[in-house]
């Protein structure tokens, strides 16, 4: 059996997106499986599918390229809402998508696709690491998946293949894993962004949740204030629009097609 399916892609973040409403796709695990691989398949950051919802206008599942399914990744549901648009599931302008995480909403503006965000859970400062002998402070933040910031000078220097891991998988501060970013800061509206992965277990070009993470840590920090431009290593920046209160938080970002075909998910 073919099925069609778009290659989006937010900041370098790419994704494979299927409309599974008529749930022709069974084992979705096995499908992000084979689908997500690069070099062997289309390749991607995870596997977006588009189902029918009873609470929302549609609902997205997320699987990575492990097989694990994602509670929620901003950068693919500015995807999944690109996609609505370009085939045109709907005529309003505000769309609700359901997730793991709850309901999201957001809108194509021109080239420009806006999500909001939920407010953030579970925020711990100044968490002390030691790692293969050296001491770091952390900061967590829960933004519907989880997110470790770590403030350095230089973004080129971080080696993220040695530290990264050792952040992700410290079950005493996080037992369920964690998204690593690492930042720097560049002036009160602009941060610069690296970002590693749960369930990619590597360095992505960009990651929305991420981004927001990295914002409203160097926020609570005194660091930056709305609106911050968040530069991730892809070079196509994101920006992020907050209230004090950090509840309306809207995360805003270019997300555009790449391309189409047919693949066969469930051989």
């Amino acid at each position: 059996m073919k099925l069609r399916f778009i290659k989006l892609q937010a900041g370098g973040n790419d994704f494979i997106l299927i409309d599974n409403r008529k749930a022709l796709i069974k084992n979705r695990k096995k499908c992000a499986l084979k689908l997500c691989r690069r070099q062997f398949s289309i390749g991607a950051d995870g596997l977006l599918l588009l189902e029918n919802s009873k609470i929302a206008d549609f609902r997205m599942r997320i699987y990575n390229p492990d097989g694990t399914e994602a509670e929620m990744c901003g950068n693919g549901i500015r995807c999944l809402i690109r996609f609505i648009c370009l085939k045109k599931l709907l005529v309003q302008k505000k769309i609700s998508i359901e997730t793991a995480d709850g309901i999201y909403s957001g809108k194509v503006k021109g080239d420009l696709t806006l999500v909001k965000m939920k407010e953030p859970k579970e925020i711990r400062l100044n968490l002390k690491l030691r790692i293969k002998g050296k001491k770091y402070t952390l900061y967590f933040i829960n933004l519907g998946v989880p997110h470790t910031v770590l403030f350095v000078d230089d973004l080129e220097k971080v080696d993220m293949e040695d530290l990264a891991p050792s952040i992700r998988d410290d079950k005493r501060f996080f037992p369920l894993g964690t998204n690593v970013d690492f930042v720097k800061i560049v002036n009160y509206h602009s941060l610069k962004l690296r970002t590693y992965e749960r369930g990619v277990e590597a360095e992505t070009l960009s990651c929305g949740t991420g981004a927001a993470a990295a914002a409203i840590i160097s926020y609570k920090l005194r660091k930056v204030d709305s609106p911050v431009k968040i530069s991730p290593s892809s070079g196509e920046s994101l920006k992020l629009y907050f209230d004090t209160s950090l509840m309306d938080i809207y995360l805003e970002g270019k997300a555009t097609k790449v391309y189409e075909g047919e693949c066969s998910p469930n051989h």
